[in-house]
């Protein structure tokens, strides 16, 4: 049995944060966007500032994904002795 650097949990919180945040991320700007036509300019600021940072926690959190699904995959491929180099 190999022992993969990036456990089963944390890629699957990884995974459900990135779902989660791009779920949230829409939300915020589409409200954003209706207030703002609503002419609620204050409104529509704060979420876009919302949508912006929610952008930057799911781009850091995609980035993180790809890292260690990349681990594992190597990690993978150093234990697996059946195919020659």
């Amino acid at each position: 049995m190999s022992r993969k650097p990036v456990s089963h949990r944390v890629l699957s919180v990884l995974v459900g944060a990135a779902l989660v945040l791009i779920v949230a991320l829409t939300v915020a700007l589409v409200t954003g966007h209706v207030l703002g036509k609503m002419g609620d300019a204050l409104g529509q600021g704060v979420l876009d500032a919302v949508a912006l940072g929610l952008g930057i926690v799911w781009g850091v959190d995609v980035v993180c994904l790809v890292l260690a699904l990349g681990a594992n995959t190597l990690a993978e491929d150093e234990n697996s002795p059946d195919e020659p180099r």
